[in-house]
């Protein structure tokens, strides 16, 4: 029997507005090296991944093959795709190109990640496929250690939230590839459209673990995410 295959999509085929910079947020630059480049970098030297698919701007490809690709040597095979409209289209898109490739094979593990999260760890990544190996769905998430209040009428607070139970998603999210395909198709079928790809698996019905995130896990999307990105830099985190 031929050893499963396991994937990474990198979804970066988003405009970045709330960052407000000239260039796309995925292609601003920390240390020299643009974040899409370092996020990169993280699956690249996992042993365990096979294939990186990179979701883009369908008009950067020839930007994203000369100053993310090229320039960094990584070791992977990295496919170019154009994306969609929205987060959800795109990693479609990302999964149905695996899915032609793959034959749709069942022990396959597919990781879909943000573009902008540079400073997704190994722990992470192994932790993840090896969860989503045995219960086929997982997620890193972080316990909410902030109060939380739900609001009405854009100031008014209705009342305070019990915090126990409450945790914040991160990527990757991690799937195995058959079911992550399933509830797409039952998410178009059913016109669901979630707030991220867990949301899609929970919808389907199949129960979605949560493994240990962690607060450096960032999401670079403000101007703020940024300094405290070239922050973490300075730390020489692991």
């Amino acid at each position: 029997m031929n050893e499963s295959r396991h994937f990474a999509i990198i979804v970066a085929a988003g405009k970045g507005l709330r960052m407000g910079a000239k260039a796309k947020k995925q292609y601003l630059y920390l240390d020299k090296i643009p974040i899409l480049a370092r996020t990169i970098m993280a699956f690249d030297t996992c042993d365990q991944l096979h294939e990186i698919i990179l979701v883009i701007p369908k008009e950067d490809e020839k930007y994203c093959k000369t100053h993310i690709i090229d320039p960094y040597g990584f070791t992977k095979k990295i496919h170019l795709i154009a994306g969609g409209d929205q987060r959800q289209d795109s990693v479609l898109t990302g999964l149905k190109f695996i899915g032609d490739k793959s034959n749709q094979d069942c022990e396959a593990i597919v990781m879909i990640h943000d573009g902008v999260r540079p400073f997704v760890n190994q722990n992470m990544i192994k932790d993840s496929i090896r969860t989503a190996s045995e219960y086929g769905a997982c997620i890193p998430a972080v316990k909410i250690t902030h109060t939380v209040k739900k609001v009405l009428g854009g100031s008014v607070i209705q009342k305070t939230i019990d915090r126990e139970n409450l945790y914040m998603a991160q990527t990757p999210q991690t799937f195995k590839l058959d079911l992550i395909l399933r509830a797409v198709e039952h998410a178009v079928k059913t016109s669901f459209s979630g707030t991220d790809d867990a949301s899609l698996v929970e919808n389907l019905g199949h129960k979605v673990m949560i493994i240990q995130g962690s607060e450096l896990n960032i999401k670079i999307t403000t101007p703020e995410d940024l300094v405290l990105g070239k922050y973490l830099l300075t730390l020489k985190l692991s």
